[in-house]
């Protein structure tokens, strides 16, 4: 009886390999752009499916490591090692854990939209900015001004030899994949565009030498994990790595209650997202990714959509999506390393341009004037200096704003009750 409730249906089956074959291409690429080695982002889509999966307040949400948190990644990574990341993990799934028993799920409501997306909108330029570098085949600046700087100098030392570059023609090549796959196969051959981006790009590759996957074994990463947290001198752990602690809870908190919500839209048949549970789902995930060498997790959009268009009926479908990933690991690890660089960065240069999302700020300028205001300072704020401080200038332009409306209600109720 356990066994038999422990499998799951075709519908849930077919949607488990569905979001299997999605999250693959973007867990590797989403390790590269946050400067750590593909396994840790494959450990944590593992750890988003097996137990976020099961714990999950939130059935259809797939979780797993998101292109939302590759920026605050980075700059943890750059300045406290993969020690310090995974320490600041860790402490992030605490701090949701924390937050879940509190029942504290309701007040990420109360963050305005144009924060939220002028964040993903900043994510998305220092994703496309540091990628085209990567497609150039140089390597990612350390700050998105540095890069917009030096994104010239790159093309021109790969362009130096002659036109023909395989590193750039290849990337480019699954650019255009990635593109026109929808507009002339998907009807035929309905499979996220990154899949045979990736296939394809990876073929037509193998006669050329350029930088490529190198995953190694799944034990050798959690031991080496285990080994750069043993090290890690106590008295390192600085206020830094608190604040970053803190900040990765926040945003992780914030985009997977968001993905929540939208599978509320998605799905108006079934109960609503218990947020709370969901919190706790998140903490325990992190807690364990921290600990397993794994990137931070949040509840992604992306798969979670393609899960519920896929026909999954329950949490079975997240849960198996992780096991597949798990076996690929263990017995294809040679078929992930045969995938270039350039191609992995085709499939966040595609990502960024979608965080990006220019046309739709446009139209929030005209029609929703002051959170399309919000959205471009936030998105300004953060490219110019980090995520965290971006989003602690927009949340404090919109809570003076707060005040300003306030007091001119307050004026012109007195106003009015003087004329009277």
């Amino acid at each position: 009886m356990f066994i038999r409730n422990m499998l799951p249906s075709r519908s849930d089956f077919l949607a488990s390999l569905v979001v299997f074959i999605i999250a693959v291409p973007l867990s590797l690429g989403i390790a590269l752009a946050s400067g750590t080695s593909p396994a840790s982002g494959l450990i944590a889509a593992i750890i988003g499916g097996l137990i976020v999966g099961t714990a999950s307040g939130v059935p259809f949400m797939v979780s797993g490591p998101a292109a939302g948190l590759t920026v605050l990644v980075f700059q943890i990574v750059q300045e406290y090692g993969l020690a310090g990341l995974a320490l600041a993990t860790a402490a992030a799934g605490i701090i949701q854990l924390v937050l879940g028993f509190l029942k504290l799920g309701w007040v990420f409501k109360l963050v305005p939209t144009g924060i939220l997306n002028g964040m993903l909108s900043a994510i998305g330029f220092i994703i496309l900015v540091g990628q085209l570098h990567i497609l150039a085949g140089a390597a990612v600046p350390a700050s998105p001004i540095k890069g917009v700087l030096t994104l010239p100098e790159s093309f021109m030392q790969t362009f130096a030899s002659g036109p023909w570059a395989p590193v750039f023609w290849i990337g480019l090549f699954a650019i255009a994949v990635q593109v026109f796959w929808p507009k002339s196969w998907k009807d035929k051959i309905n499979l996220p565009p990154a899949l045979p981006a990736v296939f394809f790009g990876t073929l037509f590759s193998l006669g050329f030498q350029m930088k490529r996957v190198e995953i190694g074994s799944l034990g050798n990463s959690v031991s080496d994990t285990f080994a750069s947290i043993s090290s890690f001198q106590m008295d390192s752990i600085t206020i830094g790595i608190i604040i970053s602690a803190l900040g990765l809870a926040l945003v992780a908190s914030a985009e997977s209650l968001l993905t929540a919500r939208a599978i509320d839209v998605l799905m108006p048949d079934h109960p609503p997202s218990d947020l709370d549970r969901e919190l706790k789902a998140q903490g325990l995930g992190n807690m364990a990714s921290g600990f397993l060498g794994g990137l931070p997790i949040t509840g992604v959009i992306v798969r979670s959509a393609a899960n519920v268009q896929a026909g999954a009926e329950t949490r079975k479908s997240a849960v198996y999506h992780g096991l597949w990933i798990l076996l690929f690991l263990t017995l294809f690890t040679a078929i992930l390393q045969s995938i270039p660089l350039t191609v992995l960065a085709s499939v966040l240069i595609v990502t960024g341009i979608k965080l990006l999302n220019i046309p739709q700020l446009i139209t929030s300028l005209k029609t929703e004037t002051q959170q399309g205001l919000y959205w471009l300072i936030t998105m300004v704020a953060i490219i110019s200096t980090d995520l965290l401080m971006g989003l602690g200038i927009g949340m404090m332009i919109v809570a003076l704003v707060a005040v300003y409306q306030r007091v001119a209600v307050g004026k012109t109720n007195s106003t009015g009750n003087e004329a009277a």
